[in-house]
């Protein structure tokens, strides 16, 4: 117990002992813990968000009545759109009201019939738009248990009197169970999600982590050197350096705590995302919350422990004073990064889903694997520079880099993890966001097509309203003329216009002395109806609209146009589908802001990382300097020194990033075809790495050059 207590006591001492570099250690440490925490809980904050969503959507999936489960509900999966953003419209026809089991969630009141219940995020934005307020009057507003987020657009329609749905209805027995869901499933790829955690959040956290635990590590060298000298047992030791380090990240642990704990309910989006979440979503629950800070407690307590054995030599296991002779660097530290690269070979042998996992492991692990082999890389490069220099600058530098690698490229960890993920990122960006352009307006007519129960459709009444506006059935597509060898030439749809409303609408004649179609009357005709067909116009009244079929609304161009026939397809008894231009433009993944999210996240700690690393490794320079200005060497050449073994180590960082990641993007590129290559992604960073080192040279000059006297005894 003695023992325990005065290991305690000599821990507190040390943690919070006036030495200016414990001092800076316990500000560091303690700074890196508090960033670790806020990252970590943000990123558990986020998964719970998700994972309360996946919930919600599959409470409210439709299961059919299947195997003799009786009905409760028929069920029409129709969808509406509003600019470019289309939401999922749910008809509804329940066979008994009063069954709860027939209402989805959220709803705690069945609407008057034809009567609309709608997401609180739909009935805001209809609030602001009364375009939009039009397509649902009187809507009730569904409860949070029956929206993903509160900015979730969703409808239900109570089927009205003498309503009729389309062919694809179907009967339920109910809602949360296995079935189609109500919106877009947004299913989490678990394989994928744990490789981009691991990736832009658990990889920046474990180097923050073991920046801020090496802060100071020759003081605590030092100090640790002369207790082992004084005979106090490894164990003690180790017991001694997690409790000082205990000391110290605790409290900003529980700072990061604190800090997330009373802001996250205030987020109604996840930061740097902007994906609207529900009222405390981000806030994960308690037993995650201590999950949390005790892995972090148990990382940051077992690096410290890691630092401590590395840095302490084994053939000067006694000495209070470090001597001559380089620390151990064993080649395995490169064995995670040559398994990055052996499955990326792997993936070039493989297809389809497997080959994408296997390169965005090997990915992953590339980044993860070149931090630890960084130190290998400097060394080998300070060794053959101070074989090869011609000077005694040359030569010491080299030497410098040579003997302690790690502290020389420790800040630099997240620089090259970075320069690995970043041009795959890019790549696979630029992939994404390149959309085909729309096709060209027709600059005197625009067109919707209607699907669902277009045999109960009232025309008159769809088109009251719409001036000049016409219906055109469209009949099912029929193979093009047989030949020998089967059918060929494009399909043909057979249109239900004439030939004087055609021309009207179009603003030209668009039939020939036969009545067919002239080329350009086709041309234009079928980029109105989006169609690639070849297009064939019938008299109006010899097609009618079937269930299965199509019905296309033509009229002159308007603004107002598109509204207007959303709005009355949407009241009309019968259970549609309205298709226009909007609907047929790509949209950008929503991949897209989840990926720069990560990649803002991991530039962040990166930033921190270098600024950390930085300043330390600043702090421990002075001592080196003080001992060279005492062998009698000039400020200006102990500057110089410092500058080009700083550049010998960046070089090797940033020459080790930019080729991994070349290799990395182009084991990416290979994967799919529609992926270039990032090469001017790689320029950019190599020219923006050589703009950084010279900041780095002109920072450490400056440094120099407000350092105390050379005599002063180190601290």
């Amino acid at each position: 117990m003695n023992a325990h207590r005065t290991t305690l006591r000599l821990a507190a001492r040390l943690a919070w002992g006036p030495h200016p570099r414990q001092r800076l250690r316990a500000l560091l440490l303690g700074a890196a813990a508090a960033a670790c925490a806020v990252t970590v809980l943000f990123a558990a904050g986020v998964l719970h968000a998700l994972s309360g969503e996946a919930d919600r959507l599959r409470q409210r999936s439709v299961v059919p009545a299947r195997g003799g489960a009786e009905p409760v509900v028929r069920v029409d999966l129709r969808a509406d759109t509003w600019g470019l953003e289309q939401y999922p419209v749910v008809w509804l026809d329940p066979v008994d009201e009063g069954d709860p089991a027939a209402m989805p969630p959220g709803m705690s009141a069945w609407p008057e019939k034809g009567g609309w219940a709608v997401s609180p995020g739909l009935a805001a934005l209809a609030r602001a738009h009364p375009a939009l307020a039009a397509r649902f009057p009187g809507a009730e507003v569904l409860g949070d248990a029956g929206v993903l987020h509160p900015g979730e657009l969703l409808a239900y329609r109570h089927m009205p009197e003498g309503g009729a749905m389309g062919a694809a209805a179907f009967d339920a027995a109910g809602f949360g169970g296995p079935g189609p869901s109500v919106g877009e499933r947004t299913e989490v790829d678990r394989p994928a999600l744990a490789l981009a955690l691991t990736g832009f959040v658990g990889l920046p956290v474990v180097l923050l982590a073991a920046a801020g635990t090496a802060v100071s590590a020759p003081l605590r060298a030092r100090r640790l050197a002369l207790l082992r000298a004084l005979g106090t047992p490894a164990r003690r030791l180790r017991a001694l350096v997690a409790a000082e380090a205990a000391l110290v990240f605790l409290p900003g642990l529980a700072l990061g705590v604190l800090l997330w704990t009373p802001v996250a309910p205030l987020l109604g989006e996840v930061p740097v995302v902007g994906r609207p979440v529900a009222d405390g979503a981000l806030v994960p629950p308690p037993w995650a919350t201590a999950a949390v800070a005790a892995c972090l407690a148990c990382l940051f307590a077992a690096l410290a422990v890691l630092t401590e054995r590395r840095g302490r030599g084994s053939r000067h296991r006694v000495a209070p004073r470090p001597r001559a002779g380089r620390p151990r660097l064993p080649v395995l530290r490169t064995a995670p990064a040559a398994a990055g690269l052996v499955l990326l070979a792997l993936a070039q042998l493989r297809d389809g889903q497997a080959a994408s996992t296997t390169t965005l492991a090997g990915v992953v692990l590339l980044a993860v694997g070149v931090p630890p082999a960084l130190p290998v890389v400097a060394r080998a490069v300070g060794g053959r520079m101070a074989d090869r220099a011609s000077g005694p600058r040359g030569v010491l530098a080299g030497r410098r880099l040579q003997y302690d690698p790690r502290s020389a490229v420790r800040p630099l960890y997240g620089v090259a993890a970075l320069l690995v993920l970043a041009p795959v990122v890019a790549a696979w960006m630029g992939a994404v966001r390149h959309l085909d352009a729309p096709p060209p307006r027709d600059p005197t007519a625009e067109a919707v097509v209607l699907r669902g129960a277009l045999d109960r459709v009232d025309t008159g009444v769809l088109l009251r309203g719409l001036p000049g506006a016409v219906a055109v059935p469209l009949a099912p597509r029929d193979p093009g003329p047989s030949g020998p060898s089967g059918p060929s030439g494009p399909p043909v749809l057979r249109v239900g216009l004439g030939c004087a409303d055609a021309g009207r609408l179009l603003g030209t004649a668009v039939c020939g002395p036969a009545g067919s179609l002239t080329p350009e009357g086709s041309r234009r005709l079928a980029v109105l109806l989006g169609t690639p067909a070849q297009l064939r116009l019938v008299p109006p009244g010899t097609l009618r609209p079937t269930p299965g079929g199509e019905l296309a609304v033509i009229a002159p161009r308007d603004p107002r146009f598109e509204n207007a026939i959303r709005a009355a397809a949407l009241a009309h008894p019968a259970a549609l589908n309205v298709v226009s231009a909007a609907d047929l433009v790509l949209q950008e993944s929503e991949l897209v802001s989840w990926i720069l999210g990560g990649v803002a996240v991991l530039g962040s700690l990166t930033f921190l990382v270098l600024a950390l690393g930085t300043i330390d490794r600043t702090a421990a320079g002075r001592d080196g300097d003080r001992l060279l200005g005492a062998l009698g060497l000039s400020r200006g050449r102990v500057r110089a020194i410092g500058t080009e073994e700083f550049l010998l180590g960046y070089a090797a960082v940033v020459g080790t990033g930019l080729a991994c990641g070349a290799v990395a993007s182009a084991a990416w590129s290979a994967m799919d075809p529609a992926i270039g290559y990032p090469a001017g992604v790689l320029a950019g960073a190599a020219v923006l790495a050589a703009l950084l080192a010279g900041a780095g040279a002109l920072g450490i000059r400056l440094a120099s050059g407000r350092r105390p006297a050379e005599g002063r005894a180190p601290g």
